[in-house]
């Protein structure tokens, strides 16, 4: 039996991860990701890529999962699930309501805002940004570093506000949810070193099913 207090933080980052479903795409996240009040874009950064649309197999941890893209051309929209794979084990909880995603081009990076559906979880639905990387049939996700927002916030090395928890022993999370205006939103993005600001511990990938 694993013992909880010796598991490495990337070793327990990963467990969360094969409950995608619950994790990713949840609006009471359980404090692995960043959230905001108000979106990270404004509409003048919303772009089309019809080369995202369609089916992804999860690899590594989320193998069992299937990522499932679809676009509204009228509004450029797309709609996002996660189902679980005919292959998985009867076990496997993948399903997961349906979250509405803005795609963004700030400078050279693309970003992927998502929030769950208003229509079926409410107006106060709170939104999380993940940096895109989409090459060769592959896709990766990469959600904002909480700990490294956090530490930022704290120590005001960025001009973003919002409200810091932290929970849990071994290993300790944080969970942020941020109240800074779309422009500051902004503006960090397009600053931010993505490589210190994005978590590749929380990374998660799929190729072209």
């Amino acid at each position: 039996m694993i013992n909880p207090l010796t598991q490495s933080r990337a070793t327990a980052v990963a467990r969360i991860l094969a409950s995608l479903a619950a994790i990713l795409f949840s609006a009471l996240c359980t404090g692995c990701w960043v959230q905001s009040v108000y979106p990270f874009y404004e509409e003048s950064d919303v772009v089309v890529d019809n080369l995202l649309t369609g089916s992804w197999m999860g690899l590594g941890e989320i193998t069992n999962c299937t990522l499932n893209i679809t676009l509204e051309t009228s509004t450029r929209t797309y709609t996002i699930t996660i189902s679980k794979s005919p292959a998985a084990p009867a076990n496997v909880q993948c399903d997961s309501p349906t979250f509405e995603g803005k795609l963004l081009q700030l400078g050279q990076q693309r970003f992927l805002d998502i929030a769950p559906d208003p229509e079926k979880s409410g107006p106060a639905s709170l939104d999380t940004i993940l940096k895109l990387d989409l090459e060769n049939g592959n896709l990766a996700l990469t959600p904002l570093d909480p700990d490294w927002i956090a530490n930022a916030i704290n120590e005001k090395a960025v001009r973003l506000q919002g409200r810091v928890q932290e929970f849990g022993a071994i290993p300790r999370f944080s969970s942020v949810t941020l109240i800074s205006p779309t422009t500051d939103l902004r503006e960090f993005l397009q600053k931010a070193d993505t490589k210190s600001a994005f978590s590749e511990t929380g990374q998660m990938r799929f190729s072209r099913k």
